[in-house]
């Protein structure tokens, strides 16, 4: 962690401008338009006058990147190509991590690959109608969830993944009856990926008029919707230097 500026990690993610002694610019963990998030390089940390979020290095890397003390340690040693010891507690909670990071990288991928395929023609007809060309969809890495109830289960307990991961991921849901059904139907999926390329949860877009119009993720051990934002994928890729 002695390793890991705090101005050179929160420019990864915040636009900063130094004015003074310190960097200043928009807070990431609220909506403002003038410039109230503070860092400190002589100090060493952060501080929103918004809305009063503030710590080191690693309570931002938690705040951001919705990681538990171990985890942010882990995240910011391997930013600074450094091992940390680790006992058998954390390699098991990284191992799941990963895991359902994995799961949602397959869902997306199948998802997209719907729109080629016979049971995502609505989908497909949809984005035509709306003008969402491929390049779009390639960019953001949409997808075509199929009208059936258990197309995406079926697909991914079949490359190895459990009920119980799906559960975790939030990709299925469980009726009262004890049934297994897919938690996207009949929509438009819009991966949120964020800083890292990791696929953390999913967006959708319902075809018609029925309701909900708009369904996401719920909170799960790899996203937050505090945390993640849509796209931010993309908008770091062309962040501007000051």
């Amino acid at each position: 962690v002695s390793r890991s500026d705090i101005v050179d990690v929160v420019s990864s993610y915040v636009s900063l401008t130094r004015k003074g002694s310190n960097y200043f610019g928009l807070c990431p963990f609220h909506n403002e338009k003038t410039g109230s998030f503070s860092v400190s390089p002589d100090k060493q940390i952060y501080h929103c006058f918004g809305c009063k979020h503030g710590g080191g290095v690693i309570s931002f890397i938690m705040e951001i990147e919705n990681l538990s003390f171990p985890d942010a340690v882990r995240f910011l040693a391997k930013r600074a190509n450094m091992e940390v010891p680790e006992d058998d507690a954390d390699r098991e909670g990284a191992r799941r991590r990963q895991r359902l990071l994995e799961l949602n990288r397959d869902a997306a991928r199948w998802y997209y690959q719907n729109l080629s395929r016979p049971e995502g023609a609505a989908v497909a007809a949809y984005m035509e109608k709306r003008r969402i060309g491929r390049k779009a969809a390639m960019d953001f890495g949409l997808g075509a969830a199929p009208d059936s109830w258990d197309s995406l289960l079926t697909a991914m307990l079949q490359k190895g993944y459990t009920k119980s991961e799906l559960l975790q991921a939030k990709l299925v849901v469980q009726s009262k009856q004890g049934r297994l059904y897919d938690m996207f139907r009949n929509r438009l999926i819009l991966p949120v990926i964020n800083t890292r390329g990791d696929i953390v949860g999913f967006g959708s877009r319902v075809l018609d008029k029925s309701e909900p119009k708009y369904m996401n993720t719920p909170e799960t051990p790899v996203y937050s919707k505090r945390h993640n934002l849509y796209g931010i994928h993309l908008a770091k890729k062309t962040k501007r230097p000051n």
